[in-house]
């Protein structure tokens, strides 16, 4: 069942979006420097978006899934469901990765009729 999860979290990381808002100079570098965006240019995950003073920047990946970059901001696209994502309660980076392992973890310390006590389980 992960690494069925895991198959659908990479098919989504290879999304590619469309630039369908860009307000104010909006500039773009997919690896061969910094280039002015128009609207319906294509861009993935990584590439940096960047947006001069006031305006804004919105990439739609799809399936209700938009990064709206806002004025003055220059990022790294993340294509939302896909890759870290940030626990706003604690400050803490979580990769999909590790919260597959996190349930797998959690299944494999319920076994209560073990007798084992608390095991920790570690990959190879």
């Amino acid at each position: 069942m992960l690494g069925m999860a895991g198959s659908a979290v990479a098919d989504v990381c290879q999304t590619t979006g469309t630039l369908t808002e860009a307000v104010g100079t909006v500039l773009v570098d997919s690896g061969q420097g910094f280039a002015n965006a128009s609207v319906g240019a294509s861009l993935k995950g990584g590439d940096v978006v960047s947006v001069h003073g006031a305006g804004s920047a919105v990439v739609d990946f799809g399936s209700d899934r938009t990064v709206m970059v806002p004025g003055s901001t220059t990022t790294a696209l993340q294509v939302p469901g896909c890759g870290l994502a940030m626990d706003s309660s604690t400050g803490l980076a979580i990769g999909a990765v590790a919260i597959g392992g996190g349930i797998a973890a959690a299944v494999a310390l319920s076994d209560n009729g073990s007798g084992n006590g608390f095991i920790f389980p570690v990959s190879p």
